[in-house]
């Protein structure tokens, strides 16, 4: 959860990123750490039966939390994803985005999550566009000096 919390310092209104991985692999966990940084009090859960969850930040603006494990295909859903990037009023948190990628738009981070052991789970960052991948490897560099 610190590192969430440690990447939502960098994040703003507008951000997308895509959470691929294991499953068990830290994804919601890092979202839940992602939405303590950004200052939300409420319980993070994940969304796999509901599909979608809203938090609203204290900033304004909110973090939405989809988890498309169970999703083939929902055109109404995917519209309204596609939606809530444009208005560029949303931190927008996608697990299992890796086969609907794009409706996620031209800029967006990926964290690629895996399951180690009981205690321990990897996080692998990397971006797609060029102000996502210019602003990773600010991100990066920062989280690797903490």
């Amino acid at each position: 959860m610190a590192l969430g919390s440690k990447l939502a310092a960098h994040l703003k209104l507008g951000d997308a990123i895509e959470f691929i991985g294991d499953l068990g692999g830290g994804k919601t966990t890092f979202i839940k750490g992602l939405a303590a940084g950004l200052g939300i009090e409420k319980t993070v859960t994940s969304p796999t039966y509901n599909i979608q969850r809203s938090y609203k930040l204290s900033s304004g603006g909110s973090l939405e939390h989809y988890d498309l494990y169970r999703l083939a295909d929902d055109e109404v859903l995917l519209q309204e994803m596609s939606e809530i990037l444009l208005a560029g009023d949303a931190i927008i948190c996608v697990e299992w985005a890796d086969h609907l990628t794009s409706h996620l738009g031209a800029e967006r981070f990926i964290i690629k999550a895996e399951f180690v052991d009981e205690t321990s789970r990897t996080y692998e960052f990397s971006a797609v566009g060029a102000d996502s991948s210019q602003r990773l490897t600010k991100i990066q560099e920062e989280l690797v000096s903490l």
